[in-house]
């Protein structure tokens, strides 16, 4: 039931933590915290080069959930990786003749491939609006009355979010 994380680069470090915890909020055990049993288990999903890594750790040295998560993804997500996400972030724009929702699906995928990238939401914002192509950014002032632009970060998101068949988008 575990998922398995071997350290590969083809390997996702933040979908495989955010697997675990999903599996891991349906075990209870009435004398273990949930951190606890976090950090029992995580050992036994690890294989080849993770487990060598994992090995390798100084005993007791992590003691907490959130300590081992920080310390697992600073190791399988490099800065290469980080660096080169957020430059697709903030280049991106939409395909031509790309929907409106699967263009915000895509970036959404992308931003979830690096939780961490660090673009406030305003920039992400104008990315957003930036890269859509003329009838899209047309279309989209003429829902907003001509002032997309002149909205607040916040307004602009919570709008993007409510247009119809348009996916939710996370705001890390």
């Amino acid at each position: 039931m575990l998922p398995v994380f071997r350290g590969t680069e083809k390997e996702d470090p933040y979908l495989h933590v955010r697997e675990f915890e999903e599996i891991c909020g349906t075990i209870k055990y009435q004398q273990l915290s949930d951190e606890i049993v976090k950090l029992k288990l995580f050992p036994f999903l690890l294989k080849d080069k993770a487990k060598s890594w994992f090995n390798s750790l100084k005993p007791e040295s992590i003691t907490t959930w959130n300590q081992m998560s920080v310390t697992f993804l600073q190791q399988f997500f490099p800065n290469q990786k980080t660096a080169s996400i957020r430059h697709a972030i903030n280049t991106f724009s939409q395909k031509e003749g790309e929907p409106l929702w699967m263009y915000l699906e895509r970036y959404n995928d992308l931003l979830l491939q690096c939780p961490h990238h660090g673009i406030e939401m305003g920039r992400q914002v104008q990315i957003l609006y930036e890269g859509f192509d003329c009838n899209t950014r047309t279309m989209l002032e003429s829902l907003c009355n001509g002032d997309f632009t002149e909205k607040s970060e916040v307004d602009a998101w919570v709008f993007r979010s409510h247009s119809p068949k348009v996916p939710a988008i996370g705001t890390q």
